[in-house]
C-alpha cells in the first residue's frame, strides 16, 4: 500500500537545514509547523545531535521565533537514556559525552561511573579529551556493552565541519576492533519504534522530514514512516535522483508541507 502523507497524524521535524540553517530561519518553516498544528496534526522535533539537551533545543526554537514545547523535542540522548532505563536500569555508564548530555542522563537518573561502569556510551563529545577517550576504548576492549546516540560522520559547522560521533567511532574499531552494540539515533529502527511507542501511532501515520538522504530519509524507510525529502539543506535534486534511498516525497521546503494535505 503507497504512504500517502495526508494519512500523517506526526510530523517528525529534523532541525538543522530543514527548518533552520544555523541562526535563521528557513523561510516560511516556522509558519507552516503553526499552521500544521491548527490542522490537528502532532508535531516533534528529532534531531541526532546529542551535544545539547533537549531544554536547549525548545529555548534555541522559542528565541527564534517559535514556540515549541517539552513533548515536541525529542533527542538521540533522550532516545538512549529511555532506551538504558527500559533495559540497564539500575547500571552505571561510562559516558563520553559534554556536560550537556551528562546533564540529561542525570536528569533521567542514570548514574555515570568514570571507573567501575556497567556499559560504555558515546554522544557527541564536544568537549572531548584524548584521555578520556582511551580510556572508553579500554572498557570497549574489556568487552563491556557498548552504545552510540547516534552514527553521524560530522556535524555541520561554517567553515569546516566538527568531528561526529560516527568519527569517534571509527576511531575506536581501528584501536579497539569493536563496533557499538547499538546505534540509537536515526536511521537504526530503534528511535522509530520508541517514537510509534511514545505518540501511540502506526508507521504509516508518522512522517520524517529532513534535508539528509542516509539520516533523515534512510530513518523514514527503515522505520516504515512517510518520508519526506526537503530541499533546503545539504542534498539537491540530483544528489536525490542518484540515491538509492528514495523519498516518498521531495519538496522545496517545510513551506510546502500543508498544502499537501489540502
Amino acid at each position: 500500500m503507497a504512504k500517502n502523507i495526508r494519512d500523517v497524524e506526526l510530523f517528525l521535524f529534523d532541525l538543522d537545514g530543514t527548518v533552520y540553517i544555523g541562526d535563521r530561519e528557513i523561510e516560511g518553516s516556522f509558519a507552516a509547523v503553526n499552521r500544521l498544528r491548527e490542522m490537528g496534526k502532532r508535531i516533534c522535533f528529532f534531531t541526532n545531535n546529542s551535544s545539547r539537551m533537549h531544554t536547549d533545543y525548545i529555548a534555541r526554537l522559542n528565541h527564534l521565533g517559535l514556540r515549541v514545547y517539552s513533548d515536541e523535542i525529542y533527542t538521540s540522548g533522550q532516545v538512549t537514556c529511555e532506551y538504558l532505563l527500559d533495559n540497564y536500569r539500575g547500571k552505571k555508564v561510562f559516558l563520553l559525552g559534554n556536560d550537556r548530555l551528562r546533564a540529561e542522563f542525570e536528569m533521567y537518573g542514570i548514574e555515570l561511573s568514570e571507573d567501575e561502569p556497567d556499559l560504555a556510551v558515546i554522544g557527541f563529545d564536544t568537549s572531548l579529551t584524548y584521555d578520556r577517550l582511551y580510556k572508553f576504548c579500554r572498557f570497549v576492549h574489556d568487552g563491556l556493552p557498548f552504545i552510540a546516540t547516534h552514527p553521524d560522520n560530522f556535524c555541520p559547522a561554517e567553515g569546516c565541519p566538527m568531528p561526529d560521533v560516527g568519527a569517534m567511532l571509527s576511531a575506536i574499531r581501528l584501536t579497539v576492533g569493536r563496533e557499538p552494540d547499538l546505534v540509537m539515533g536515526k536511521p537504526h529502527r530503534t528511535a522509530g519504534q520508541r517514537i510509534a511507542l511514545k505518540y501511540n501511532l502506526p508507521p504509516r501515520k508518522i512522517a520524517m522530514v529532513g534535508d539528509r538522504l542516509y539520516t533523515d530519509i534512510a530513518f523514514g524507510k527503515n522505520c516504515g514512516f512517510v518520508s519526506v525529502l526537503v530541499l533546503s539543506g545539504e542534498t539537491s535534486r540530483e544528489d536525490a535522483e542518484r540515491s538509492k534511498v528514495k523519498p516518498d516525497y521531495i519538496l522545496e521546503a517545510v513551506r510546502d508541507i500543508p498544502d499537501m494535505l489540502i
